[in-house]
């Protein structure tokens, strides 16, 4: 059944021109909330050409009265498909109309297509994306039976001196991606958050869409791999900050293979990766973490001297229990 929005509402399917308009929407909201834009132009439209995508049913512009850009939704699931991840927004001019509950309601609808693509008799859970401590967003998520299931801070760091460099490794070299290795730090980073919360991953066919294929802000040179002779062990992917240009850099990934935690290998990474952005000229780095992460990853960045602030949420409503 279709979802019935405020009188003067409509859905329609994102073009290529409404790029920018996505992302000056969600930055107006973030930057309202947080003194900061959040949103590049590439985590918008890149989904829309990765393979598997379905646009059609992936992804829907919300137009106003006016024939305005008043809203949007985003949902996209990876194998085995039990958990789907969505993002609604609503232009603040439209805030307090009816709209919001609307996107939601479509989110959800949407996002019940992948039931036949999940492991029969499997519990699928809709995770929709949210800024941290946004209160009318919060307040509809609860009202509509989701709970706030896990929250991600920025954590950066600010170059007040050069970086101390990384200690030596026993047996680890570390090296900057040579092309034709990207297909094995995907297989890296793709066993390193296999024990993470909420882990689907994407196939690699889309992984490499995103990261490397149709990404502008791919940059080989700031990939950096820690190597166990011939295995991979370890890997960070990085770039300079989408927000704030080449004066930031952003470190998208960093993750080791569980056989090989424990060895410093993370802390490794990260300090080249730091002392490699400070000769560039970078005032600091910036990267997201899961706060209650498993492998002590905020605890680690802490260490390295990195601060926290709260940015996103994931808040989780179950769309199919589990059955026999």
């Amino acid at each position: 059944m279709a979802t019935r929005f405020p009188e003067g509402f409509a859905l329609r399917t994102p073009t290529d021109s409404d790029g920018e308009a996505i992302v000056q929407m969600m930055n107006e909201e973030s930057v309202a909330l947080r003194g900061i834009a959040m949103v590049s132009l590439d985590w918008v439209v890149t989904p829309w050409s990765a393979p598997g995508a379905d646009p059609q049913n992936d992804f829907a512009a919300v137009t106003g009265p006016e024939g305005d850009l008043a809203g949007y939704v985003f949902v996209e699931s990876h194998p085995p498909y039990t958990s789907v991840f969505s993002v609604g927004v609503v232009a603040l001019r439209h805030h307090g109309r009816g709209v919001g509950a609307a996107v939601l309601a479509e989110a959800e609808r949407r996002a019940r297509r992948f039931f036949g693509l999940a492991p029969a008799g499997q519990r699928v859970v809709m995770h929709a994306g949210a800024l941290a401590d946004e209160p009318r967003v919060s307040e509809l998520l609860s009202a509509h039976g989701y709970f706030e299931s896990r929250r991600f801070a920025r954590m950066s760091i600010d170059f007040d001196e050069p970086p101390q460099p990384p200690a030596d490794i026993p047996g680890i070299e570390i090296r900057r991606l040579a092309r034709g290795e990207e297909a094995s730090v995907y297989a890296c980073l793709a066993e390193a958050f296999s024990d993470h919360w909420g882990a689907t991953w994407p196939t690699e066919e889309a992984w490499l869409h995103e990261h490397v294929g149709a990404s502008s802000e791919f940059h080989p040179d700031l990939w950096q791999l820690a190597w166990d002779g011939t295995a991979l062990a370890g890997a960070l992917v990085a770039g300079p900050d989408a927000d704030e240009g080449a004066a930031l850099g952003h470190v998208e990934l960093v993750g080791v293979r569980r056989a090989a935690r424990r060895r410093g290998i993370a802390e490794a990474l990260l300090r080249t990766s730091f002392v490699q952005f400070h000769a560039r000229g970078c005032r600091g780095v910036a990267l997201e973490v899961d706060t209650e992460s498993i492998t002590g990853a905020t605890r680690l960045y802490e260490r390295l001297g990195m601060t926290s602030e709260p940015r996103f949420s994931a808040w989780e409503k179950e769309l199919r229990p589990a059955h026999a």
